[in-house]
C-alpha cells in the first residue's frame, strides 16, 4: 500500500505542478491498474453547495464520462462503498510539497480506485488523475497549517475534507468548467496516456480563432483580482495589450455557453497553486484545451497573460 502510495505521490509532484488537469493512464496501464478501473462505477462527490445545481452537474458529467458508469452521490455516503469492490471515487484532498525550500500546497479534485490489498478490511489507493483546484485564501491557509494543528492525524484530516465540502471556494469549479476537466481525464485514460502537457501549449489550428472570435473570462477573475489588475507586472514591463474580443461573464452565463450543444466559446480557466500560476483556454466544441501555460513563482493574474495569448496567436497567423 505505501509503494503505491508513493509512486502516485510521486506521478503528482512531477505533473500537477504544470498541468491544471493531470492523468495517469500509461503509469498505471502496466500494474493492469487502469483495466481494474475501467470495470468500476465512479462515484463523483460534489460541495455540498453543488447539490442544488445537481442536474446541470449531471449534463456536465453526462456530456464527457464515458469511460466508466458513474452515479452523484453525497460525501456522507462514501462510507457505504469504501470497503466494496468495483468503485473509484472522485472527491477533494490537498497534500503540501516541498521543493528546493519552496513550499507549495495542492488542493485538488482527484479520482481514486480502490483495490483489496493483502490485508483484511484494508485498501489500496491509487490516484488515476487530478484536477488542481484554485481555492480562497482560508483554504489554503487550513491546508499550509495542518502540521500546526491539535488532533490525530486523522481527525486533522477529516476537518480538513469536511471544511472542503462545506465551507471552502473554488474559483475555477462550476459544472461548465468540470466538463471541460472531465473531457482530459476521460479522453487521456481510455488513450493509456499520461498527460505531458509542458510550460507552455497551444492548438495551432484552434487558438488563431480567437483573432476573430470572443474569449470569454469568468468574473472571478475581474473580481477577486480588480485591485491588481493595473498594477505593473513584476518585470516592470507591460505588454502589447490583447486588443481582440474579450468578455468578462459571471460562472452561470458562462457554464450555459459551455454546456450549449449548438454553438461553442472559448474561454480562459486561471488556476493559482501557492506562488505559481495555470492559464489555461478551452474550446468548448470538443472541450479541450487549446492554451496552457505555466507560470513558476508568479501566482497572480496579470493583463500580460491575455498578452501572450495574443502574442503567440500573431505568430501562428
Amino acid at each position: 500500500m505505501k509503494q503505491t502510495l508513493l509512486f502516485s505521490l510521486f506521478i503528482l509532484w512531477a505533473t500537477i505542478c504544470r498541468s491544471q488537469v493531470s492523468y495517469f493512464g500509461k503509469a498505471l496501464f502496466n500494474s493492469q491498474k487502469l483495466e481494474v478501473f475501467k470495470k468500476t462505477t465512479t462515484l463523483f462527490t460534489l460541495q455540498y453547495a453543488d447539490y442544488a445545481e445537481l442536474a446541470k452537474f449531471d449534463q456536465a458529467i453526462k456530456k464527457n464520462w464515458t469511460i466508466t458508469p458513474y452515479k452523484i452521490i453525497k460525501p456522507e455516503e462514501l462510507a457505504r462503498y469504501d470497503t466494496l469492490a468495483n468503485y473509484s471515487v472522485f472527491y477533494f484532498d490537498a497534500y503540501a510539497e516541498e521543493s528546493d525550500s519552496i513550499s507549495n500546497v495542492n488542493i485538488i479534485y482527484a479520482l481514486k480506485l480502490l483495490t483489496p490489498s493483502k490485508k483484511p478490511r484494508v485498501k489500496e489507493e491509487s490516484i488515476l488523475a487530478t484536477v488542481a483546484l484554485f481555492a480562497d485564501p482560508n483554504t489554503n491557509l487550513l491546508v499550509r497549517t495542518q502540521d500546526q494543528q491539535y488532533g490525530s492525524k486523522k481527525s486533522i484530516k477529516n476537518n480538513i475534507l469536511s471544511y472542503f465540502y462545506n465551507k471552502s471556494s473554488f474559483f475555477n469549479w462550476s459544472p461548465g468548467f468540470l466538463t471541460g476537466y472531465l473531457k482530459q481525464i476521460n479522453d487521456g485514460l481510455l488513450a493509456n496516456e499520461n498527460c505531458s502537457i509542458d510550460y507552455q501549449f497551444y492548438n495551432k489550428v484552434r487558438l488563431p480563432e480567437l483573432a476573430k472570435e470572443t474569449l470569454y473570462i469568468p468574473e472571478y477573475i475581474k473580481e477577486v483580482f480588480s485591485s491588481r489588475l493595473t498594477l505593473l507586472p513584476p518585470s516592470g514591463i507591460i505588454a502589447e495589450p490583447y486588443n481582440y474580443k474579450l468578455k468578462f461573464i459571471p460562472y452561470k452565463e458562462l457554464d450555459s455557453l459551455i454546456l450549449n450543444k449548438t454553438a461553442s466559446v472559448k474561454y480562459v480557466v486561471y488556476t493559482q497553486r501557492s506562488s505559481d500560476k495555470i492559464i489555461s483556454v478551452y474550446d468548448s466544441k470538443d472541450d479541450k484545451i487549446i492554451y496552457q501555460r505555466f507560470y513558476p513563482q508568479s501566482p497572480n493574474f496579470e493583463m500580460n497573460d491575455l498578452s501572450e495569448i495574443k502574442k503567440v496567436i500573431v505568430s501562428l497567423k
